[in-house]
């Protein structure tokens, strides 16, 4: 029994070997028979191009300023009579500011008065001066001595008669005769005194005259225009404000009532509310994407959620100063705001930072591809696998490229479709 059990066990193990190995040969067969699978080529994707909007912008970061801000100054040397206004405060065109007293001005204005008098009396002395005292003098000199000449031309005359008759000496003659050559000389003289004196009422004399008294007018009336701004009033709609030498101080204002100050010394500042402006600093190298006049969308952190408009308005042509040598310069960029409604103005502050958005290029209806379609041929032309449908057929177009946009790559020359982009 034992020795038969031990005879079955190895063809057991034959059988099941023999199981395995067909097993192992038909599988093979299955997967001889398998068809064998081919490599299919990527498929390619068409990308539809639609006109649309092309727009490049560049952004800097800026801050809000008046568009114009000017520093109102004592006109005069004066005492401050009164300060009607306060810093910070909103004026209206024309609003009483300050007042200055005119006391010391109104002596200077006298003086200037009194030297204009003068300076008029004396042009029209000049003007007249041919019936002047001094002329007038002058030709009663020569009336004189041109009197004492004929007198003594005429007792000559009967002087000779009586020495020809032998009545009076040869020495009375000679007496006379020497007489009249000093009269002749005497005459002469006078008549060039009259000639000199009235020549003092011409020429430069005449020409000093009038200078002197234009100054003095132009003297008398100069005071006059200080004295009337005498109440300093605004020119314009705006915000007083500290003078930007005392900028940053805070508080009162640099000036007082009662206080003395000197013609110049910086009163007010005052900045216009009617318009404002946004300044910002542009590196060199991005310089040349901006001119003036590009559209510009201005928000801020502080603008209630407010989109401002305006346009460049002026480009730096001076390098600002810069701490660092050796790195790239910026110019300052000015753009004007367009007016803003009264709702929207009152949110807005003086010195607010502020992001400008400045629209570089602008396409209302351009064609833009992405940059992996365009293939380029040995000779540098540029060309488009397009389609004007999915269901027409293919084929190439030579384009022109233009700027790059966020969209991809501006092109020309190309119809709304669709384009190939390469697998």
């Amino acid at each position: 029994m034992i020795g038969h059990l031990r005879h079955r066990r190895p063809a057991r193990r034959a059988i099941i070997g023999a199981l395995l190995l067909t097993l192992l040969i038909g599988a093979g067969f299955l997967f001889l028979d398998r068809p064998r699978s081919t490599a299919r080529p990527l498929a390619t994707t068409w990308v539809p191009v639609q006109p649309a909007l092309l727009e490049n912008q560049l952004g800097l970061i800026g801050r809000i300023e008046a568009d114009t801000r000017i520093t109102l100054a004592a006109p005069f040397d004066g005492r401050i009579e009164q300060i009607a206004v306060s810093e910070n405060q909103r004026v209206d065109k024309g609003q009483l500011l300050a007042t200055l007293d005119t006391t010391q001005l109104d002596i200077r204005i006298r003086e200037a008065r009194a030297e204009l008098l003068k300076a008029s009396r004396t042009l029209g002395d000049m003007h007249n001066w041919l019936q002047s005292n001094e002329v007038i003098r002058a030709r009663r000199a020569v009336s004189t001595v041109e009197d004492n000449l004929q007198d003594i031309q005429t007792k000559l005359a009967e002087t000779r008669r009586l020495y020809e008759r032998g009545i009076v000496a040869r020495m009375e003659v000679d007496a006379l005769e020497q007489q009249l050559k000093s009269q002749r000389r005497e005459l002469a003289t006078s008549r060039d005194e009259l000639r000199t004196t009235q020549r003092q009422g011409q020429g430069d004399n005449l020409r000093i005259a009038e200078m002197e008294e234009a100054n003095a007018r132009t003297h008398y009336d100069t005071l006059l225009a200080l004295r009337s701004q005498r109440e300093r009033r605004a020119p314009f709609d705006g915000i007083v404000l500290h003078p930007s030498a005392n900028a940053g101080k805070g508080g009162q204002l640099p000036i007082q009532a009662g206080q003395f100050v000197s013609q110049g010394t910086p009163l007010f500042e005052l900045a216009s509310t009617t318009r404002l402006h946004a300044y910002a600093r542009v590196e060199e190298s991005d310089l040349d994407q901006l001119s003036v006049d590009m559209p510009v969308q201005i928000t801020g952190n502080g603008f209630k959620g407010m989109t401002l408009q305006g346009h460049i308005q002026s480009l730096g042509v001076q390098a600002l100063d810069s701490d660092s040598y050796g790195g790239g310069s910026t110019y300052e960029v000015t753009v004007a705001i367009d007016p803003l409604p009264p709702e929207q103005h009152e949110h807005l502050r003086l010195g607010m930072s502020a992001r400008l958005a400045i629209t570089t290029y602008h396409q209302e209806n351009g064609l833009a591809v992405p940059a992996e379609a365009l293939h380029k041929d040995d000779q540098g032309r540029d060309s488009i696998i397009y389609r004007p449908a999915l269901d027409t057929s293919p084929r190439q177009v030579p384009v022109t490229v233009g700027r790059a946009v966020p969209q991809g790559v501006e092109v020309f020359g190309l119809k709304p479709g669709y384009v190939e982009l390469p697998p």
